[in-house]
């Protein structure tokens, strides 16, 4: 009963034989270590490239941008100041403003005693009323004169007398007339008035305090006009010319820009070492060193267009770009 079992079994192996030959399974082919790191070195190297030129092209681009549209962090505020002088001296008995207080206009500063110039003029009307009724005595006397002449009842020496007397009294009273004009000026100086719209800087003196003719009292900021005077390195400054438009922008609000054009390029600077020029005769900017050169630097007064009053003061540091030559 066994050997049929036993050669079933064997043709069933010898049947299943060929057809597991005939078929054969393929092998994975697994990626090798050295392969995966060949990859990731030639990416790597892609990507340096890639940032190499880049930066190649970025700082390019950067110097030309710059070459053609110079900036300079080397800018201040600016605007006109004046020395408030009074034209006549004396004590002032009222201060109307106060330090960094604006004003308009025609607004009175401040005012000086005015009694001693009131009287002055009080005395030189009176000189006048005094010439007067000496120029009517005289004219009177040459009236009564002049037809006695021809009958010869006075003498031509008597009449030329009394003419000399009223040439000379018409003189005085013209003189007289000046005077007064002359000391109502003065009393009307004794009001200090603001000349332009402004800010009054530099205030250190109370009411009572003596002035004198001539001698600033304090300073009065023009906020009408705004400009900036910003220091270019020498080489940038063919790229500018009177007429450039401009950005400006103040270091308290970098976020805010303001429109300008270049009203002038310096001509002159002080240089270093000179001392032949005088103090306030050429501006002195002071060099700094450029590369392996001391780069000279010029003021450029760019004037603000619109500028914010609550924002532009005095000295303020400022930012500066040309954005290039005037249209032609």
């Amino acid at each position: 009963m066994s050997e049929p079992t036993t050669t079933l079994n064997h043709e069933t192996r010898t049947a299943a034989g060929p057809a597991t030959q005939s078929a054969p399974a393929k092998p994975a082919v697994a990626p090798t270590a050295k392969d995966s790191g060949e990859d990731r070195k030639l990416i790597r190297n892609l990507v340096a490239l890639l940032i190499v030129f880049g930066a190649v092209f970025l700082t390019l681009y950067v110097w030309g941008v710059l070459s053609r549209h110079p900036r300079t962090d080397d800018a201040t505020a600016r605007a006109n100041v004046v020395g408030i002088a009074p034209r006549v001296s004396g004590q002032t008995i009222r201060l109307n403003v106060q330090d960094n207080q604006a004003v308009k206009k025609g607004d009175v500063l401040f005012e000086i005693d005015p009694e001693d110039y009131r009287l002055v003029l009080e005395k030189a009307k009176a000189e006048l009323a005094t010439v007067d009724r000496q120029l009517a005595q005289a004219e009177d006397t040459l009236h009564r004169l002049e037809p006695l002449l021809p009958n010869g009842f006075t003498t031509p020496d008597t009449v030329d007398k009394a003419r000399t007397a009223v040439t000379t009294l018409q003189a005085q009273r013209d003189g007289a007339i000046a005077s007064i004009n002359l000391e109502e000026l003065h009393l009307s100086y004794c009001k200090v008035i603001a000349p332009f719209d402004g800010r009054v800087i530099n205030l250190n003196i109370s009411a009572g305090a003596h002035v004198t003719a001539g001698v600033a009292v304090f300073s009065l900021l023009d906020t009408s006009k705004w400009y900036v005077i910003a220091n270019f390195r020498e080489a940038e400054i063919r790229h500018m010319a009177p007429g450039s438009e401009a950005i400006v922008y103040l270091s308290s609000a970098p976020n805010q820009r303001f429109r300008g054009k270049v009203q002038g390029i310096g001509w002159a600077v002080k240089p270093e070492g000179e001392v032949d020029l005088p103090a306030s005769g050429v501006p002195y900017v002071k060099r700094e060193l450029n590369w392996v050169r001391v780069a000279q630097r010029f003021p450029v007064r760019i004037e603000v267009e619109n500028p914010d009053q609550d924002l532009f003061r005095m000295g303020a540091s400022a930012v500066a770009i040309i954005k290039g030559p005037p249209p032609r």
